[in-house]
């Protein structure tokens, strides 16, 4: 199987400001590996917009592209993380056990993770693919009664307009799982059937505003895209209620 995944070659740990990105580097490699959300020279930066901060093998394939044992792996925010890595991605970013159950149904459309205490939609289809700004309003407008029909899947939380926002980078990371694939994540996660493409969060580049960090859920990749992009999914999550 062949897929388009971002991979940054790496030959100096230097940070250095550079001219607006244009997307991501894209590169055709053999899916027969794990790749951690970034191996690149200059990671970055990014901006945490809103509140709740809380693997590679050896592959012939990867050889004319990044040589991921002669190179330095940084996560989305430029921290140096194991180029070999096939866990779960919580594990670099929590000093402390993943709970087992992580996951919670709370039978009313939503999940609980008890690593995070956060709150996440169950139904990852509750939204269809729109831009960044649209996104971000849908989410805010988010209320109990909303995402049926299936009433599996129907919000009934108690939660008001108001209450549910876009995940940040670092929340999205949480569930990031890159012994998984289709989707990568945890196992046990609950979630409905993830759409393909990716998902909007709401952490942007710190020079370029108009570009917001986002995470394909089918292979763990992180990367950024044009905000007026009318092509990313909403994964929305929330605090526990008052």
């Amino acid at each position: 199987m062949v897929i388009k995944m971002n991979l940054f070659a790496l030959r100096s740990s230097k940070k250095k400001k550079a001219s607006r990105p244009t997307g991501c580097f894209q590169s055709i490699v053999i899916f027969s590996i794990f790749l951690l959300p970034f191996i690149y020279p200059s990671p970055p930066n990014a901006v945490e917009n809103e509140p709740g901060d809380i693997s590679i093998e050896h592959d012939d394939g990867l050889a004319d592209i990044v040589d991921p044992f002669d190179s330095t792996c940084y996560d989305w925010k430029g921290n140096v993380i194991p180029c070999v890595f096939k866990r779960p991605y919580a594990e670099l970013l929590f000093d402390k056990p993943l709970p087992d159950p992580r996951f919670i149904d709370n039978q009313d459309g939503t999940v609980t993770d008890n690593l995070t205490g956060l709150i996440w939609l169950k139904n990852t289809n509750c939204f269809g693919m729109m831009d960044r700004e649209s996104a971000n309003l849908a989410v805010k407008r988010l209320k109990d009664g909303d995402c049926g029909p299936d009433p599996a899947l129907r919000l009934s939380d108690g939660s008001s307009a108001g209450d549910w926002r876009l995940p940040t980078m670092s929340e999205l990371c949480t569930l990031i799982d890159f012994s998984r694939r289709d989707p990568a994540l945890p196992h046990g996660h609950l979630f409905s059937t993830v759409p393909p493409g990716y998902h909007w969060s709401a952490t942007t580049l710190e020079h370029h505003s108009g570009l917001a960090w986002i995470v394909y859920f089918a292979s763990g990749t992180t990367c950024y895209e044009d905000v007026t992009n009318q092509a990313g999914h909403i994964l929305p999550v929330r605090k526990p209620l008052e």
